[in-house]
């Protein structure tokens, strides 16, 4: 379900069928932030005989940024899919709950990108299109009492001028930290705050001659890293670390019935994490809380990390 907004700020995502030819938004988002950039250094000549530019030619152009948002079930869709790039949708009961969609996604492996996207920033009398859009990293943070909320940083291939849209904005609510369920080693486990990030590490200067563009998206080493602050009660995660020990991790954000009892649903699944630094501070009287930074490894038969999206969407 869609709601229809009269409003001058919004972004808007349309999935690309070919690098470099934009399209329209399919969806609307209202973020929390937007800080996109274009960048094109002119190309300067000198000489010996002037201490100053004689002349510009017009140079590379690569655009790059960040967009906060609150974590929506329609929305997140897009972002996994500019970010992860693998996607299988189904219907777990077509027959009793024929609305609801399951979407399934993984990382791409070597030598693959993801789709690309348009994004269409509406800004008072202003509308920017960028074009070619995947997601360098995406940065999911919990915290009590809070939205969940997401950090994006994109990476285009151009920006061009666009024409104001009225968006229709997604009716589904966004979720919160009442709507989390965090199990390590498939037991309960009651954080204080968790953080996880996500990171393509595409490269930005592939530039080839006869191009001011990049003519495609060439992605770096996969990075899932973590941080989260748990009440000290015992010693398990400090002897899991200390020993060199891995476990798993499952992150669940459960909203609103759709039908049938199915819900509204985001499950990030990291099979094999191990931990990369410890801490405790002591001080007065206060509660003891550990914070855990940790990392995913890849398991021998699974994807390093697997993310299940219900929602009423039929496909990305």
């Amino acid at each position: 379900m869609i709601i229809a907004a009269e409003m001058t700020r919004y972004l808007g995502f349309g999935r690309e069928e070919a690098f470099g030819e934009p399209v329209s938004p399919s969806r609307f988002v209202d973020p929390l932030r937007i800080d996109v950039s274009c960048e094109k250094e002119p190309i300067l000549r000198r000489s010996v005989a002037s201490r100053f530019p004689l002349d510009k030619a017009p140079g590379n152009v690569v655009v790059t940024g960040e967009v906060e948002l609150e974590v929506e079930p329609e929305t997140i869709g897009d972002l996994l899919l500019m970010l992860l790039g693998e996607v299988e949708t189904s219907q777990p009961d077509s027959s009793n709950a024929p609305t609801v969609y399951e979407h399934i996604f993984t990382p791409c492996e070597i030598g693959e990108t993801p789709p690309t996207y348009t994004l269409e920033i509406g800004s008072e009398a202003s509308a920017r299109r960028i074009i070619s859009t995947i997601l360098e990293s995406l940065k999911l943070e919990l915290a009590p009492g809070e939205y969940a909320s997401a950090t994006a940083s994109i990476l285009g291939q151009r920006e061009e001028s666009s024409s104001m849209l009225t968006p229709s904005l997604p009716a589904t609510r966004p979720w919160h930290s009442g709507d989390a369920s965090i199990t390590i080693n498939d037991a309960q486990a009651e954080l204080q705050a968790l953080s996880l990030e996500i990171n393509n590490n595409p490269s930005t200067d592939h530039h080839v001659i006869g191009s001011r563009y990049l003519t495609r998206h060439e992605l770096g080493e996969l990075e899932i890293t973590g941080s989260m602050d748990v009440k000290f009660s015992d010693r398990s995660h400090l002897d899991r670390f200390l020993n060199d020990e891995e476990a798993s991790i499952k992150i669940t954000l459960t909203g609103d019935e759709i039908e049938a009892g199915y819900r509204n649903r985001l499950e990030i699944e990291l099979p094999r994490i191990v931990y990369s630094a410890w801490s405790c501070e002591i001080s007065g009287s206060e509660q003891l809380v550990q914070s855990i930074d940790f990392v995913a490894i890849k398991p021998s038969n699974s994807p390093i990390l697997k993310i299940t999206l219900t929602n009423q969407v039929s496909g990305y």
